[in-house]
């Protein structure tokens, strides 16, 4: 197992390589029912392009937290550390749900690290007040009702049952989160960058989000999209909360397209 040791805990990633000489970097967050194992449908198809790096977030798979750290509000230093420790100068963020906090403050505070950033399902925990307001009615008239699998959507459950289950355990190999601040139940994913931060958000931006998503709806994601002007709003049928997950042709096809303009961009 690689781990980065951080001042406070160990976070453990693993390292894909390309065969070819010159390449870029991407690297991926995972949501809050996974962690580094969640991208297995990815790697295969982009480092035959990319240098990709996996990660658990602190308090996921072997990323143990500690009770006294900040929990959430640790995410984007924890990336500036995995690059730091891996001397990666620059990349493109692939964030899934509770990966966009990282992903959002990381850009925010350091836009020149960043070729792009693909959120996905996830608002990053933008603090725009309307946006909150939004999310906050919608999560108060659509309760939870379907427990872990609610970052699936029913269809994908009922027609494959075998990948749902294994998206079930997968988030079963993660740790119990003890520290307060980690407390999900309380968590809306709301108070991050708004104003004048998101200003630092010059580099290209994709929103990409399911039908049938019961955690973060499409017009939640397209009201974020739109405080980045530049940005780009994929709306994808047939799917809930996890994109990545039930549709990765889709998913890898939409991404590597925006980061491959992304890149010639650059």
């Amino acid at each position: 197992m690689a781990l980065i040791e951080l001042k406070d805990i160990k976070i453990e990633y693993q390292e894909f390589i390309p065969d070819k000489e010159n390449y870029e970097t991407i690297i991926f967050m995972h949501g809050r029912g996974g962690n580094l194992l969640s991208w297995f449908q990815q790697i295969p198809f982009f480092v035959k392009e990319y240098k990709c790096i996996v990660y658990s977030q602190r308090g996921f798979g072997h990323s143990y937290d500690n009770d006294n750290s900040s929990g959430l509000l640790e995410f984007p230093k924890d990336l500036e550390a995995v690059m730091d420790n891996l001397e990666i100068e620059k990349a493109h963020l692939v964030a899934q749900s509770m990966g966009g906090v990282s992903a959002l403050g990381f850009a925010v505070d350091n836009p020149e690290r960043v070729l792009s950033v693909t959120f996905a399902d996830t608002t990053g925990g933008m603090g725009e007040p309307i946006l909150e307001k939004e999310m906050i009615n919608w999560q108060k008239n659509n309760p939870r009702t379907r427990g872990r699998l609610e970052a699936i959507s029913e269809i994908f459950e009922k027609e494959k049952p075998e990948m749902a289950n294994l998206y079930i355990q997968i988030g079963q190999t993660n740790p119990e989160l003890t520290n307060p601040s980690m407390d999900f139940t309380k968590m809306n994913l709301l108070g991050g960058p708004s104003g004048n931060d998101l200003k630092a958000l010059t580099m290209p931006v994709l929103y990409l989000v399911g039908e049938y998503d019961t955690l973060m709806p499409p017009e939640i994601i397209k009201l974020a999209s739109s405080y980045i002007n530049h940005s780009k709003y994929v709306y994808v049928p047939g799917c809930g909360h996890s994109i990545y997950f039930e549709k990765p042709d889709i998913f890898n096809f939409e991404v590597f397209k925006f980061i491959k303009s992304a890149t010639q961009r650059n």
